[in-house]
């Protein structure tokens, strides 16, 4: 039975992302504020798709603590695919900060484009920084307010530990960006490069705002223990 749901689900997936995508294609044509809300339509739809058909739902603690204005830094660790759905659908219009490998995939890459993403060159960890920074400055100035970064900067197992990238610090540095540490566990049932997915109930922490400019070390250490304790 699990097998067939979840067989089913990849067809829904895939099928569905494909024929939404090559229907909506000619995204330069399109307003941004069309791209913002077909992203949104579509995100929130693989969110309920995983629920109906999954059995795949989450819960949020926290939400008294995002921001009600301005801009910032959701600084969230990193176990599946799913939470990039979710953090689109939480957050529309949100911009991502990714590897830069993923930019090359086909549609969505038209679709990265218009909602502003930045990518980054791991190899390149100098020119990547002064990237991020410029364009990160660039996008605030435009009003977008809403930045997701994934300091682990891979999907990780659940219990694993690796040393955080230093890039959001660097944002918060130097744009003045306060940082919002999300916590999720949702490789426990959206196994990461895995076909079968387990039925469960993600559960997402959102803690407490960093703020004031804070030194490297504290900003590390916070974000180590929202992730690792």
């Amino acid at each position: 039975m699990n097998f067939l749901r979840n067989l089913l689900f990849y067809i829904f997936f895939y099928v569905g992302t494909a024929t939404f995508f090559i229907i909506f294609s000619p995204v330069r044509f399109f307003s941004f504020k069309l791209v913002v809300n077909l992203c949104y339509f579509w995100t929130t739809s693989v969110i309920k798709l995983s629920k109906a058909m999954l059995n795949i739902d989450y819960k949020i603690i926290g939400m008294k603590n995002i921001p009600r204005s301005g801009a910032f830094i959701v600084a969230s660790n990193h176990q599946s695919a799913w939470e990039t759905f979710f953090f689109g659908s939480l957050f529309p219009g949100s911009v991502f900060i990714l590897k830069n490998e993923l930019r090359k995939i086909p549609i969505f890459s038209q679709y990265f484009k218009r909602l502003g993403f930045i990518f980054v060159k791991r190899d390149q960890a100098f020119e990547s920084l002064k990237y991020v920074l410029k364009s990160v400055k660039k996008l605030v100035q435009q009003k977008r307010n809403v930045f997701v970064i994934f300091p682990e900067g891979t999907r990780l197992h659940p219990g694993t530990r690796v040393k955080l990238n230093k890039g959001v610090f660097a944002i918060h540095k130097f744009i003045g960006l306060p940082i919002l540490p999300v916590k999720l566990d949702s490789g426990k049932f959206w196994l990461n490069k895995r076909f079968r997915k387990e039925s469960g109930t993600i559960k997402i922490k959102i803690f407490p705002i960093i703020k004031d400019r804070m030194k490297k070390e504290e900003v590390i250490r916070t974000l180590e223990r929202c992730y690792y304790e």
